[in-house]
This record gives C-alpha cells, structure tokens and sequence, in this order.
C-alpha cells in the first residue's frame, strides 16, 4: 500500500512539474471581424457580394503552447449561420486527412486565417446567401497550457 502511494505522489509531482504554468494562468484573446472586400466594418451585405471574415489569436505568454486538431486542415474555421443552420464554411469543397495532428504557437506568434466568404474555391456552384438575417461563427483550437476567452458570433444581413 504504501508503494502505491508513492508512485502515486511520484505521478502526481511529475504530471504537476510538466507544465510551469496551469491553464487558468495564461488567457489569450481572439479579434474576430466582418468587413467588406475593401477592409471596411460592415454587418449588411448584397446577395452574390463577398466580404470578410478574419481571425488572430497571439500567443501573448512566455510560453510555447501546445494544441491539436482533428484533421490536416486549417486551426481556425469560419462558419455561418441562418436560423441556426450552417449554410457555409471556410472548408467546404475540401478535403482533409482525418489525422490528429499536434501544433505549437510560439511567444509572439499569432494564428491568422482570412476567409473570402461565403464561398470558398473548392465549391461549385458558389455559393449566393439569400436576403436574411446570418450570424457568423469562429473555430479556433483549445491549448493544453491557456484558457482562449470566447468569441461573440458576429450578426450581419444580406439584402437584395
């Protein structure tokens, strides 16, 4: 009994010393945003017009963190919405290896993904939003050693 206790301890310590800081030390935050083609703020486009939709997350610790993702595409997905359907996304039309594969972001690195929406080039036909009321949504990875604060979707609307 009191081997296993000692292991225990022994376990318990190294698992503690692996990482010098726990995740809810270390909080990063995201800027999402919507613009049209030209850069601009915007929440009200035409059906067949193109906009924006951006990520950044900086890794604005001292510390390499680590994240997985479940396949070999993009970190951050962009989504959007009409009365809580999804009627687009930054990989539709792609195709990705369903592979676990482990990614680190430096101190002072960011990661950045950029969608020309709501269609993407793999896709045909492209893709047209009716006149409607969206909201667009954010996928970003979670780390093993930081807390990423939410993000808001982002409310917009299409006339004709």
């Amino acid at each position: 009994m009191k081997k296993i206790a000692f292991f225990t301890l022994i376990a318990f310590f190294i698992s503690t010393c692996s990482h010098s800081t726990s995740p809810s030390e270390i909080i990063l935050h995201g800027n999402f945003s919507l613009t049209d083609t030209s850069g601009h703020s915007s929440s009200q486009f035409h059906s067949g017009e193109e906009f924006i939709l951006k990520y950044t997350l900086t890794n604005s610790s001292k510390e390499t963190l680590t994240y997985h993702t479940g396949n070999s595409g993009p970190s951050i997905i962009f989504r959007i919405q009409k009365n809580d359907s999804t009627v687009a996304s930054s990989v539709d039309g792609y195709v990705f290896a369903a592979v676990v594969i482990t990614r680190h972001l430096s101190p002072g690195h960011s990661l950045n993904e950029t969608w020309l929406a709501p269609t993407t080039p793999a896709q045909d036909p492209k893709v047209v939003l009716e006149p409607g009321e969206y909201k667009a949504l954010v996928h970003y990875p979670s780390f093993e050693e930081a807390m990423v604060d939410s993000v808001a979707p982002i409310l917009f609307s299409v006339v004709e």
